[in-house]
C-alpha cells in the first residue's frame, strides 16, 4: 500500500476501505501517521473508513466525520459512541457527554451513588455540546434501539436547554471544570492536606499544594488545562490523577447539587 501511495500522482485521492484489516493496532495508528505525513509531502489526499479507534488517535478532530440520519456530521467520536448510539454495546443505559472530563464526573456520581448498576451504563464523551446533543435525540428517534436507553447531560453553559422529559440534563455550574476547581481553591486552607493525599503526596506538603493551587487560580486562561497545570507544578503529576482528587473533594461537599442526576440515571434504568 505505501509503495502504490508513494508511485501515485501529486494531487491524488487515496481511498481506503477498512484500513485495519490484517494490521496490528500499532501499525494501524503508523499507517495513518503516515497518510499524514504524505498528505504533507506529496500533495495527495487521503479517504479511510474504519472501526478501529487506533485509526482515529492521530487524527485532529476535524479530519474525522460519521454519518447520522443520512447527515454527515465533522468531528471526533470515539466507535464505542458510535456503537452505543446504533444500540451495539451492552450496556441498558448509554449517557452521552461533552468531553473525557464530564466523562470523569459522570462515572465519579453513578461509582458514588448508584454502584449497584454501574456495570449497566456506559459513558460516552463525544467532543462537544451538539455532539452529545444530536447523537442522544438521534439515538432517542431510532425505533431499532429502543432496548438501549439514552441520556445526554452537557455542561453548564451549553446553548442546548435542559429538558429532562427528553432526558437531556445538565452538570452543575457551568464551566465543570472552573465548578470543581473553584470549591477547592475557596477552601483549600481546610482542605490542602486532603488534596496533598489525593495527589499521592505526603500530607507534610500541604503548604506547596496550597501554593500551587493558588499560583494556578491567578494565572490560569484556560478551564480545560486547570488540572494539567497543577500536575505540572505539584511535581509532574498525571492530570487524571489531579482531576480525581479534585472532584472526589468536590462531590463530598456537594451531595444536593449531584444526587438529583444520580436518580435520573437509576430512574432512567428502572424505566427500561
Amino acid at each position: 500500500m505505501v509503495s502504490l501511495i508513494e508511485n501515485t500522482p501529486k494531487n491524488s485521492l487515496i481511498l481506503i476501505e477498512e484500513i485495519e484489516n490484517g494490521l496490528h493496532p500499532v501499525a494501524v495508528r503508523r499507517m495513518v501517521e503516515y497518510l499524514i505525513d504524505a498528505a504533507d509531502r506529496r500533495s495527495v489526499q487521503s479517504v479511510f473508513t474504519t472501526h478501529s479507534e487506533d485509526a482515529l488517535l492521530p487524527l485532529p478532530s476535524e479530519a474525522i466525520w460519521y454519518a447520522i440520519e443520512g447527515k454527515v456530521r465533522q468531528g471526533k467520536i470515539s466507535i464505542d459512541a458510535l456503537r452505543a448510539m446504533t444500540g451495539k454495546v451492552e450496556e441498558g443505559l448509554a449517557i452521552f457527554v461533552e468531553n473525557d472530563f464530564a466523562k470523569s464526573v459522570v462515572e465519579n456520581i453513578i461509582r458514588r451513588f448508584t454502584p449497584d448498576i454501574f456495570d449497566m451504563i456506559g459513558v460516552y464523551a463525544v467532543s462537544g455540546q451538539s455532539q452529545a446533543y444530536n447523537i442522544h435525540l438521534h439515538h432517542m428517534r431510532d425505533p431499532s434501539v429502543r432496548q438501549l436507553k439514552s441520556i445526554c447531560i452537557l455542561d453548564g453553559d451549553s446553548i442546548h436547554q435542559e429538558d429532562v422529559d427528553q432526558s437531556i440534563i445538565k452538570l452543575p455550574g457551568n464551566v465543570p471544570e472552573s465548578e470543581i476547581f473553584d470549591y477547592v481553591h475557596d477552601n483549600i486552607d481546610q482542605l490542602s492536606m486532603l488534596v496533598a493525599a489525593g495527589l499521592h503526596l505526603s500530607p507534610e506538603k500541604d503548604e506547596m499544594v496550597k501554593k500551587v493551587v493558588k499560583d494556578v487560580a491567578l494565572t490560569n486562561r484556560d478551564s480545560h488545562l486547570l488540572f494539567n497545570q497543577i500536575g505540572q507544578k505539584a511535581g509532574l503529576i498525571s492530570s487524571n490523577i489531579v482531576a480525581s482528587a479534585f472532584i472526589n473533594l468536590w462531590m463530598q461537599a456537594n451531595i444536593g447539587k449531584i444526587e438529583p442526576i444520580a436518580r435520573i440515571v437509576r430512574n432512567t434504568i428502572e424505566l427500561k
